[in-house]
Formats: structure tokens, C-alpha cells, sequence
């Protein structure tokens, strides 16, 4: 039984095609739409349809990093924008609920979501966030912050500052190869590298993840994993924004065991 959503297939397949258009392969859609039938009719789970749908885009094009000038552009808008959040840390005293809600909050930058309208990302970092318990953080386990997109993970950055001035161990974990606009190891240091551009929530089976973004988010539904999580989000579609019952592009923040009870499913897929 293919578990994806009839939204999200339109999704993939309207943002597959608008990669080739975007990244000048226009000319290869015919391969793409054939391919994408064949995917949309495995059993793969969310993570693995969307990242391998991505790498052949990356087949067609010959380029093992075809967004790798927008991330550049990407990184330096969130450079920017940490010295704002840097500011408003270090006068709160570096109040950890106010790193995650501003990391959450962070989550805004996008190219491949159905209906996404942009949103500048300072002028993002004070929307309000729906958090859906009380945070409490093990300072018994190791914590592992896993990043999403370039330029936010500057701000993702100063979460880990955070949690480290507050007495937490932390380690940041990338992907190695790209997958979208997601941030690599080619663009900044992080603890652990992953190899390949699955999510990096599949190979972390020990202490506390803090996972950002929606891919990490849905590639944890299907890990079965017997760990606890947080999950820092925004609702950018439709069907997040439904299922989460809040308005399209509200910042989330929310525990892998309440997610589970928010959505009562056991496999669910979004989009990225």
C-alpha cells in the first residue's frame, strides 16, 4: 500500500518539475514524470521517495549539487539574522525556551512546498510558535541537534550555544550529500556527518533528539525509533497546517511522543 497523501503526490510532482524548470533541464521532464510514476507506485516510505526523486533530478542535470548558489545566498541572509537573535539571547541570558522558539520559528526558508508563499526570515523570527507541552530536556542523555535548511541553520547554531550554556552536551548532525536546500557538511562544521542525504534521524539510536523541519520530522513517523524527540517545525502547507490544526506556516514545537497522539496515526507522509 503506497502511504502518501494525494496533496503531497501532487506536491512532489509539481516541485520535481519545477526543479528541472528552475535548474535549466527543462528539456528532461518526459524522463522525470515517468520515473516519478514508477516511484509513486513503490512502497517507499516519505523520506526515501522524496530524497530519491531528488537524486535523479541530480542524475539528469549532472550536478551533485544543483542549489549550492541559493544555499551560499541562503546562509548569508541567516548570518545575518543570528546577530539579531544573538542580541535578544544574550539579554535573555540565553533562555533556552526562547533559542527553541526562535529556531522553530527559523524553519521558514523553503523552495519546494505546495502553495509556499516566502516569508524574509528576520522578518519570521517573532512569529508566534504553538507549543504543545512543557519543554523538558534530559541533561542525563547527550542531546543531538540534527539541522534542516541553509541559512537557518544559523539560528539553529545559537540553539546549540544555548543548550550548551545551560549545561546540556549537545552534537550537531548534517547530512554529507545534498538533498534540496538542505545545509551539508560542505557548508559548515558539525559534530557527526552523515554519509549520503536520507535523513539523518534514521541513524541516530541513542540519547535526545532535537530534529528541525519537516523531512526529519516524518522520516522519524517511519523510524520506529524507541528514542525521545523534539520537533521544531512550521506548518507550511495545508495538511500540516490541518492536521496540526493551526494556521499555514505556524511554528511548532512538539514531542515525538505527543506528535504521535496529535495526529493518531501510526505512518503519515507531508511534504518536506
Amino acid at each position: 500500500m503506497n502511504m502518501i497523501d494525494e496533496k503531497c503526490k501532487l506536491c512532489l510532482i509539481e516541485n520535481r518539475v519545477k526543479d528541472l524548470i528552475r535548474l535549466k533541464g527543462g528539456d528532461k521532464i518526459p524522463y522525470l514524470l515517468k520515473d516519478l510514476s514508477y516511484q509513486l507506485e513503490s512502497n517507499k516510505d516519505r523520506d526515501s521517495l522524496f530524497v530519491d526523486s531528488f537524486n535523479y533530478i541530480k542524475k539528469l542535470i549532472k550536478d551533485e549539487d544543483p542549489y549550492k548558489e541559493l544555499k551560499m545566498n541562503l546562509n548569508k541572509i541567516g548570518k545575518e539574522a543570528s546577530l539579531i537573535v544573538r542580541k535578544e539571547l544574550i539579554e535573555n541570558n540565553w533562555n533556552l525556551d526562547l533559542a527553541l522558539k526562535f529556531s522553530a520559528s527559523a524553519n521558514i526558508i523553503d523552495i519546494n512546498v505546495l502553495g509556499y508563499e516566502y516569508v524574509d526570515l528576520k522578518d519570521a523570527l517573532h512569529d508566534e510558535v504553538k507549543v504543545y507541552e512543557k519543554i523538558n530536556l534530559p541533561k542525563e542523555k547527550e542531546i543531538y541537534l540534527i539541522f534542516d535548511n541553509s541559512g537557518e541553520v544559523y539560528i539553529d547554531l545559537l540553539l546549540k550555544e544555548s543548550l550548551i550554556k545551560n549545561g546540556y552536551n549537545v552534537k550537531t548532525v548534517i547530512r554529507k550529500n545534498s538533498y534540496e536546500i538542505d545545509v551539508t557538511s560542505d557548508e559548515i562544521d558539525a559534530d557527526i556527518i552523515i554519509d549520503g542525504n536520507y535523513s539523518p534521524i534514521k541513524k541516530i539510536n541513542e540519547g535526545f533528539i532535537i530534529a528541525k523541519g519537516i523531512a526529519n520530522l516524518e522520516a522519524y513517523l517511519f523510524s520506529n525509533k524507541k528514542i525521545d524527540t523534539l520537533h521544531l517545525f512550521r506548518a507550511k502547507c495545508e495538511v500540516l497546517a490541518e492536521r496540526f490544526n493551526v494556521k499555514k506556516n505556524t511554528p511548532i514545537i512538539i514531542s515525538g511522543k505527543n506528535l504521535l497522539n496529535v495526529l493518531k496515526i501510526n505512518n503519515l507522509t507531508f511534504h518536506k
